[in-house]
Protein backbone atom coordinates (compact mmCIF):
# COMPACT_ATOMS: atom_id res chain seq x y z
CA UNK A 1 0.00 0.00 0.00
CA UNK A 2 2.91 2.38 1.10
CA UNK A 3 4.31 1.79 -2.64
CA UNK A 4 0.77 2.37 -4.65
CA UNK A 5 0.87 6.46 -2.54
CA UNK A 6 4.08 6.71 -3.09
CA UNK A 7 3.33 6.27 -7.30
CA UNK A 8 0.13 7.59 -6.68
CA UNK A 9 1.61 11.14 -5.32
CA UNK A 10 3.89 10.94 -8.24
CA UNK A 11 1.80 10.49 -10.78
CA UNK A 12 -0.20 13.40 -8.89
CA UNK A 13 2.52 15.85 -8.97
CA UNK A 14 3.71 14.86 -12.48
CA UNK A 15 0.53 15.90 -13.30
CA UNK A 16 0.37 19.02 -11.59
CA UNK A 17 3.90 20.24 -13.29
CA UNK A 18 1.71 20.88 -16.49
CA UNK A 19 -1.60 21.41 -14.86
CA UNK A 20 -2.36 23.97 -11.77
CA UNK A 21 -5.53 24.72 -12.83
CA UNK A 22 -9.09 23.37 -12.34
CA UNK A 23 -10.58 22.08 -15.58
CA UNK A 24 -13.66 19.87 -16.57
CA UNK A 25 -14.48 17.99 -19.75
CA UNK A 26 -17.99 16.72 -20.60
CA UNK A 27 -18.40 14.71 -23.80
CA UNK A 28 -22.06 13.02 -24.07
CA UNK A 29 -23.33 9.66 -25.97
CA UNK A 30 -26.96 8.81 -25.85
CA UNK A 31 -28.15 5.65 -28.13
CA UNK A 32 -30.58 2.99 -28.44
CA UNK A 33 -32.32 1.04 -26.09
CA UNK A 34 -30.81 -2.50 -25.60
CA UNK A 35 -31.43 -5.71 -23.57
CA UNK A 36 -27.97 -6.60 -23.32
CA UNK A 37 -26.44 -6.88 -19.75
CA UNK A 38 -23.35 -7.62 -18.40
CA UNK A 39 -21.85 -9.57 -15.22
CA UNK A 40 -20.66 -7.63 -12.19
CA UNK A 41 -19.74 -10.29 -9.98
CA UNK A 42 -16.23 -10.57 -9.58
CA UNK A 43 -16.74 -14.64 -9.54
CA UNK A 44 -19.41 -14.46 -12.37
CA UNK A 45 -23.31 -15.70 -11.81
CA UNK A 46 -24.77 -19.26 -12.86
CA UNK A 47 -26.79 -19.48 -14.99
CA UNK A 48 -29.55 -21.87 -13.72
CA UNK A 49 -32.35 -24.29 -15.68
CA UNK A 50 -35.08 -22.52 -14.05
CA UNK A 51 -35.97 -19.14 -11.70
CA UNK A 52 -35.85 -21.37 -8.70
CA UNK A 53 -32.06 -20.24 -7.36
CA UNK A 54 -31.33 -23.88 -6.39
CA UNK A 55 -32.56 -25.52 -9.85
CA UNK A 56 -29.79 -27.23 -11.94
CA UNK A 57 -26.75 -25.18 -13.44
CA UNK A 58 -26.35 -24.68 -16.81
CA UNK A 59 -23.41 -22.47 -17.04
CA UNK A 60 -21.48 -20.23 -15.10
CA UNK A 61 -21.33 -16.40 -17.09
CA UNK A 62 -18.09 -15.29 -15.75
CA UNK A 63 -17.48 -10.87 -14.55
CA UNK A 64 -18.14 -9.23 -18.09
CA UNK A 65 -20.39 -12.00 -19.60
CA UNK A 66 -22.70 -10.62 -22.04
CA UNK A 67 -26.21 -12.16 -21.66
CA UNK A 68 -29.89 -10.93 -23.58
CA UNK A 69 -32.61 -10.14 -21.58
CA UNK A 70 -35.74 -12.05 -22.24
CA UNK A 71 -38.20 -11.89 -19.58
CA UNK A 72 -37.75 -9.47 -16.45
CA UNK A 73 -37.93 -11.12 -12.66
CA UNK A 74 -41.33 -11.99 -12.13
CA UNK A 75 -40.87 -10.66 -8.60
CA UNK A 76 -37.54 -8.51 -6.82
CA UNK A 77 -37.63 -10.56 -3.59
CA UNK A 78 -33.74 -12.44 -3.27
CA UNK A 79 -31.52 -10.37 -1.61
CA UNK A 80 -27.47 -11.62 -2.50
CA UNK A 81 -24.38 -9.95 -1.16
CA UNK A 82 -26.91 -7.40 0.09
CA UNK A 83 -28.34 -6.72 -3.22
CA UNK A 84 -32.10 -7.26 -3.94
CA UNK A 85 -33.24 -8.59 -7.39
CA UNK A 86 -34.93 -11.51 -8.79
CA UNK A 87 -34.18 -14.54 -11.61
CA UNK A 88 -34.54 -13.11 -15.04
CA UNK A 89 -34.78 -14.98 -18.09
CA UNK A 90 -31.35 -14.58 -20.30
CA UNK A 91 -29.81 -16.29 -23.16
CA UNK A 92 -25.99 -16.82 -22.88
CA UNK A 93 -24.42 -17.66 -25.71
CA UNK A 94 -26.83 -20.56 -27.45
CA UNK A 95 -28.07 -21.50 -24.19
CA UNK A 96 -31.35 -19.99 -22.20
CA UNK A 97 -31.75 -20.19 -18.55
CA UNK A 98 -31.96 -17.93 -15.29
CA UNK A 99 -29.77 -15.55 -13.71
CA UNK A 100 -29.78 -13.53 -10.68
CA UNK A 101 -30.44 -9.46 -11.98
CA UNK A 102 -29.04 -7.67 -8.84
CA UNK A 103 -25.51 -8.26 -10.39
CA UNK A 104 -26.19 -7.44 -13.99
CA UNK A 105 -25.53 -4.09 -15.46
CA UNK A 106 -26.27 -2.58 -19.36
CA UNK A 107 -22.74 -0.76 -18.11
CA UNK A 108 -19.59 -3.50 -18.80
CA UNK A 109 -16.91 -3.58 -15.81
CA UNK A 110 -13.69 -2.00 -16.11
CA UNK A 111 -10.63 -4.07 -17.51
CA UNK A 112 -9.07 -3.57 -13.80
CA UNK A 113 -9.21 -0.91 -10.84
CA UNK A 114 -7.37 2.55 -11.34
CA UNK A 115 -5.57 2.60 -8.21
CA UNK A 116 -3.49 -0.72 -8.42
CA UNK A 117 -0.34 -1.44 -10.33
CA UNK A 118 -0.63 -0.72 -14.05
CA UNK A 119 -1.92 2.01 -16.35
CA UNK A 120 -5.47 1.54 -16.45
CA UNK A 121 -6.90 4.78 -16.26
CA UNK A 122 -10.68 6.21 -15.60
CA UNK A 123 -10.57 7.83 -19.35
CA UNK A 124 -9.80 4.34 -20.61
CA UNK A 125 -13.05 2.91 -19.00
CA UNK A 126 -15.02 6.44 -20.06
CA UNK A 127 -14.28 5.52 -23.62
CA UNK A 128 -15.41 1.49 -23.18
CA UNK A 129 -18.63 3.07 -21.71
CA UNK A 130 -19.33 4.93 -24.47
CA UNK A 131 -19.56 2.34 -26.92
CA UNK A 132 -22.19 0.93 -25.42
CA UNK A 133 -26.08 1.43 -26.63
CA UNK A 134 -28.73 3.45 -24.38
CA UNK A 135 -25.65 4.89 -22.19
CA UNK A 136 -24.98 8.85 -21.63
CA UNK A 137 -21.45 9.80 -20.08
CA UNK A 138 -20.19 12.33 -19.01
CA UNK A 139 -16.62 12.64 -17.47
CA UNK A 140 -14.60 15.48 -15.68
CA UNK A 141 -11.51 15.88 -14.68
CA UNK A 142 -9.81 18.82 -11.57
CA UNK A 143 -6.82 19.21 -9.78
CA UNK A 144 -6.21 21.21 -7.23
CA UNK A 145 -3.22 22.18 -4.75
CA UNK A 146 -4.81 23.00 -1.28
CA UNK A 147 -1.47 24.61 0.32
CA UNK A 148 0.77 21.72 0.04
CA UNK A 149 -2.34 19.20 -0.40
CA UNK A 150 -2.37 17.63 -3.78
CA UNK A 151 -6.02 16.50 -4.45
CA UNK A 152 -6.71 15.03 -8.55
CA UNK A 153 -10.20 14.05 -8.90
CA UNK A 154 -11.96 12.14 -11.74
CA UNK A 155 -15.55 11.29 -12.36
CA UNK A 156 -17.89 10.00 -14.14
CA UNK A 157 -21.70 10.34 -14.94
CA UNK A 158 -23.99 7.82 -15.60
CA UNK A 159 -27.25 7.34 -17.08
CA UNK A 160 -28.60 4.93 -14.26
CA UNK A 161 -30.86 5.78 -10.98
CA UNK A 162 -29.97 1.94 -9.45
CA UNK A 163 -27.50 3.12 -6.56
CA UNK A 164 -26.52 -0.97 -6.65
CA UNK A 165 -25.29 -0.58 -10.43
CA UNK A 166 -23.75 2.17 -9.53
CA UNK A 167 -22.03 0.74 -6.39
CA UNK A 168 -20.68 -2.40 -8.47
CA UNK A 169 -19.21 -0.52 -11.01
CA UNK A 170 -17.31 2.02 -8.34
CA UNK A 171 -16.22 -1.34 -6.26
CA UNK A 172 -14.48 -3.04 -9.18
CA UNK A 173 -13.13 0.85 -10.98
CA UNK A 174 -11.87 1.87 -7.47
CA UNK A 175 -10.62 -1.72 -5.56
CA UNK A 176 -12.81 -0.52 -3.48
CA UNK A 177 -12.52 -3.74 -0.30
CA UNK A 178 -14.54 -6.39 -1.46
CA UNK A 179 -15.70 -7.37 2.30
CA UNK A 180 -17.48 -4.15 1.52
CA UNK A 181 -21.03 -4.79 0.25
CA UNK A 182 -23.89 -2.54 -0.75
CA UNK A 183 -25.10 -0.82 2.35
CA UNK A 184 -28.79 -2.40 3.44
CA UNK A 185 -31.65 -0.79 4.05
CA UNK A 186 -31.32 2.05 6.69
CA UNK A 187 -33.43 4.82 8.42
CA UNK A 188 -29.98 6.23 9.91
CA UNK A 189 -29.29 9.22 8.62
CA UNK A 190 -25.16 8.57 8.58
CA UNK A 191 -24.19 5.18 8.68
CA UNK A 192 -19.90 4.32 9.18
CA UNK A 193 -19.09 0.57 7.98
CA UNK A 194 -15.22 -0.15 8.80
CA UNK A 195 -13.18 -2.43 6.77
CA UNK A 196 -13.19 -5.73 8.33
CA UNK A 197 -9.45 -6.23 6.93
CA UNK A 198 -8.34 -2.42 7.78
CA UNK A 199 -4.33 -2.76 7.64
CA UNK A 200 -2.65 -1.50 10.72
CA UNK A 201 -0.58 1.35 8.98
CA UNK A 202 -4.49 2.64 8.08
CA UNK A 203 -5.08 5.30 9.73
CA UNK A 204 -9.27 5.70 7.97
CA UNK A 205 -10.45 2.66 6.39
CA UNK A 206 -13.97 2.78 6.09
CA UNK A 207 -17.59 3.41 4.19
CA UNK A 208 -19.85 6.02 5.00
CA UNK A 209 -23.73 6.24 3.89
CA UNK A 210 -25.78 8.98 4.04
CA UNK A 211 -29.35 9.38 3.79
CA UNK A 212 -31.74 11.63 4.06
CA UNK A 213 -34.86 11.31 6.58
CA UNK A 214 -37.16 9.09 4.74
CA UNK A 215 -34.61 6.59 4.14
CA UNK A 216 -33.60 7.55 0.57
CA UNK A 217 -29.66 7.33 -0.55
CA UNK A 218 -27.76 10.62 -0.26
CA UNK A 219 -23.86 9.35 -0.86
CA UNK A 220 -22.01 5.99 -0.97
CA UNK A 221 -18.62 6.85 0.07
CA UNK A 222 -15.69 4.57 1.07
CA UNK A 223 -11.92 6.82 2.24
CA UNK A 224 -8.49 5.26 2.41
CA UNK A 225 -6.04 7.37 4.41
CA UNK A 226 -2.74 6.66 5.98
CA UNK A 227 0.83 8.28 6.09
CA UNK A 228 1.89 9.76 2.67
CA UNK A 229 -1.56 10.19 0.97
CA UNK A 230 -4.86 8.05 0.52
CA UNK A 231 -7.92 7.81 -1.73
CA UNK A 232 -11.27 8.03 -1.66
CA UNK A 233 -14.39 7.24 -4.05
CA UNK A 234 -18.11 8.70 -3.84
CA UNK A 235 -21.69 7.68 -5.51
CA UNK A 236 -23.98 10.51 -5.74
CA UNK A 237 -26.86 11.68 -7.22
CA UNK A 238 -25.52 13.71 -10.46
CA UNK A 239 -26.11 17.63 -11.01
CA UNK A 240 -26.07 17.19 -14.36
CA UNK A 241 -28.60 15.65 -16.80
CA UNK A 242 -27.98 14.72 -20.44
CA UNK A 243 -31.45 14.82 -22.62
CA UNK A 244 -34.02 14.76 -19.98
CA UNK A 245 -31.96 11.84 -17.92
CA UNK A 246 -31.08 12.13 -14.48
CA UNK A 247 -27.62 10.33 -13.30
CA UNK A 248 -25.58 9.23 -10.94
CA UNK A 249 -22.08 10.11 -10.08
CA UNK A 250 -18.81 8.00 -9.31
CA UNK A 251 -15.93 10.26 -8.49
CA UNK A 252 -12.51 8.81 -7.45
CA UNK A 253 -10.20 11.30 -5.46
CA UNK A 254 -6.70 11.22 -5.28
CA UNK A 255 -4.46 12.95 -2.09
CA UNK A 256 -0.64 13.33 -1.25
CA UNK A 257 0.78 15.10 0.92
Amino acid sequence: MHSMIRSKKHLILTGLATLFVLFSAFRFATIEDTTTFYVLAPSGLNLRKDADPNSAKLELVPLGGKVTLITPPAAKNMNIDQLSGGMAQVKYGTKTGYIFDGYLSKFPPPKKAINTEGEYKIETYVEKLREVPDATVLHEEHTMDYGGIYSSESSIHLSTQNWQEAFLIAKLLMNIPPKLLYPKVNRAVETIIPNPDKKEQAWSDEMKVERDKTGQLISISYYYRSEGGGWGAVITKSTEEAGGQKLLKISYTGIAD
